[in-house]
């Protein structure tokens, strides 16, 4: 055997390990979110930059917590300047999917939220992703699919814990003397 196949046979996992697992669900979860949006090339969803779509992902992920949602926050959490960020929202504004509203807590601040138009390509996104889901667990064994689920379910328990941790710890590393209690949490 020659050096050249060497190489590459030893970078290829000789057995399932938890890289190639996590290769392969970021391969499928790409794939997923390609066929959704390329089902129709006229959908909103394909004029949507990766960064207005993290945007979109952090409101989505943050509606439920009736914190108001500030562009600096995001940017913050996202890892993303302010100047992008307030970019990106300001896209996502003038094509209707976003509103930016005075903080009820701070009149100097604003706050984005889903606009009417944001919300219905929300569900329009949900119901695209349903049908493919769909008919990709199509004939997959119950117990399987069960199974699948409870490992994902935990995984992004894990995940969620983690980031969490992390946002909590660069929030508290940002407002730690540089702050006059204006800093989440203070």
């Amino acid at each position: 055997m020659n050096r050249a196949m060497e190489k590459t046979d030893a970078r290829k996992p000789k057995t399932d390990t938890p890289v190639k697992f996590w290769r392969q669900m970021l391969q499928t979860a790409d794939m997923f979110r390609n066929v959704i949006k390329k089902e129709d090339d006229r959908a909103m969803l394909n004029r949507i930059t990766i960064n207005q779509a993290r945007i979109f992902g952090y409101i989505f992920s943050n509606a439920e917590s009736d914190v108001p949602i500030r562009i600096s926050d995001l940017a913050h959490d996202l890892d993303i300047s302010v100047a992008a960020a307030g970019q990106s929202v300001d896209r996502l504004v003038n094509a209707g999917l976003v509103d930016r509203t005075p903080d009820p807590s701070d009149r100097r601040a604003l706050v984005i939220s889903f606009s009417r138009k944001g919300l219905d390509l929300l569900a329009e996104y949900e119901e695209r992703s349903e049908a493919v889901a769909r008919d990709l667990v199509a004939g997959l064994p119950k117990a399987d699919l069960a199974a699948f689920s409870r490992v994902a379910a935990t995984m992004t328990a894990r995940l969620t814990e983690r980031w969490n941790a992390m946002i909590a710890e660069k929030r508290s590393a940002a407002c730690s003397g540089n702050c006059s209690g204006a800093c989440a949490g203070n």
